[in-house]
């Protein structure tokens, strides 16, 4: 005998139940993923930042793109001045989840 096929109220419910367990999920891996950059920046002495200035200096290097703004810091490229007017640059994740 053939499996009965759950109706499309049953179907959504299952459908949100594992929608909750997977925003459950996200947002486990996201306060690990945060705790594994706070070592990164604390390994490299950013402790002294504060918080603001290091959200400030992450957007920017993001904005100016992580090569161009490694490339000003160690003094080969461009300027900062122009770094900064420049158009940010999306990381290739966030390109993809946009489109």
């Amino acid at each position: 005998m053939a499996k009965k096929k759950p109706s499309a109220l049953k179907a959504l419910a299952i459908v949100n139940d594992e929608r909750v367990a997977l925003e459950a999920r996200a947002a486990e891996l996201k306060r690990a993923a945060a705790l594994e950059l706070g070592m990164v920046v604390l390994d490299a002495g950013g402790a002294d930042l504060g918080s603001a200035r290091l959200r400030d200096l992450v957007a920017k290097a993001l904005a100016t793109g992580p090569d161009a703004a490694l490339r000003m810091l160690s003094g080969k490229g461009e300027s900062m001045a122009a770094a900064m007017q420049a158009k940010p640059k999306l990381p290739a994740s966030s390109e993809a989840d946009n489109g």
